[in-house]
């Protein structure tokens, strides 16, 4: 009887994995679509595009890049996460998924349970970066001026609980510091008012202040990463002046949950290959998106510590989910 019974599973097992590998074998055999939660012209949408063009290519099936903005992305999220688990759906997510739950009473979807990590493929650096009038040329200067001034510092975002306004957060709660915040509808107002100098200080993706710090319209006092930037060396990390602090912006694919793993592994082994191609490493590159990427379970790892990091930060910080 326990023969029969053990038999009877391994054939299971056997059939199963059969079943795996040749769904692997097989896919793709129709199109596929990389849904974009936001307008185009982002993060998202550059890396769905180039990792779009590639996979079709290597796949030799039609790959459309679609975007579906709205809700602050959670329209498209949810369009994904209530897709077909089979591989032919996939989005360009960002961590600010993982700042979601935190912010919203009441989501459509579960960021760790409803998806399928497949990996992460490119990071944009943050950087600190400060108006002109503001008497900081440093970090720690800034840390010393905030704390002299409480209260009298204002910090802008393109909205609350986006990744700038949790950066800055958790830079306040681990320096002991305060400021205002002051929220915008999207970066050039943002940009406009600190080059003014009506708003002091941006935690911002470095992609869209380049170009003004390095007409000296706005200045530069740190990044986000764990090491200095190898074209801005002269630039210093904020953990240097505050040990432990790192925060960038990432951008990955993933599916929805119960997406088979001969699928995502091969997805993920596609997406790896294609950001490492030269021409598409230089081609993110020029858009300040870094070709940096995982592996499936790394994302889902990665997913999984920012959740909880986000949490403890928005908790600190008393901002209530609306």
């Amino acid at each position: 009887m326990r023969k029969g019974l053990f038999t009877a599973l391994l054939a299971g097992a056997v059939l199963a994995a059969a079943a795996a590998s040749a769904q692997a074998q097989s896919f793709p055999s129709k199109p596929i679509r990389i849904i974009v939660p936001f307008t185009p012209g982002g993060g998202n949408d550059l890396l769905a595009r180039a990792v779009g063009q590639k996979l079709q290519e290597r796949l030799g099936q039609p790959v459309i890049v679609e975007n579906k903005p709205g809700a602050g992305g959670n329209i498209g999220a949810e369009f994904v996460a209530r897709s077909a688990p089979d591989g032919y759906t996939l989005m360009v997510g960002t961590n600010g998924l993982t700042m979601l739950p935190w912010m919203s009473k009441s989501l459509p979807f579960d960021v760790i349970k409803s998806f399928a990590p497949i990996g992460i493929g490119a990071t944009v650096p943050m950087v600190v970066v400060v108006a002109n009038k503001l008497p900081v040329n440093s970090i720690n200067e800034l840390i010393a001026y905030a704390k002299a001034n409480p209260g009298k510092l204002s910090y802008a975002t393109p909205g609350i609980g986006a990744p700038h306004h949790l950066a800055t957060e958790l830079f306040m709660d681990m320096t002991g510091t305060k400021m205002v915040l002051v929220p915008y509808k999207g970066a050039s107002g943002m940009l406009a008012d600190l080059i003014s100098g009506e708003v002091h200080v941006m935690f911002g993706a470095i992609n869209s202040a380049i170009p003004l710090f390095r007409a000296g319209k706005i200045r530069a006092i740190g990044v986000a990463e764990p090491q200095r930037l190898p074209q801005f060396k002269d630039l210093p990390t904020v953990s240097e002046s505050v040990p432990g602090y790192e925060v960038n912006i990432w951008f990955g694919l993933l599916a929805p949950a119960g997406t088979p793993d001969s699928v995502v592994n091969l997805l993920s082994d596609e997406q790896r290959a294609i950001v490492n191609i030269p021409e598409v490493r230089e081609h993110l590159a020029r858009a300040s998106l870094f070709s940096n990427p995982t592996s499936a379970a790394e994302m889902r790892r990665i997913m999984t510590v920012d959740l909880e990091k986000w949490g403890k930060v928005v908790k600190a910080a008393g901002i209530q989910p609306q």
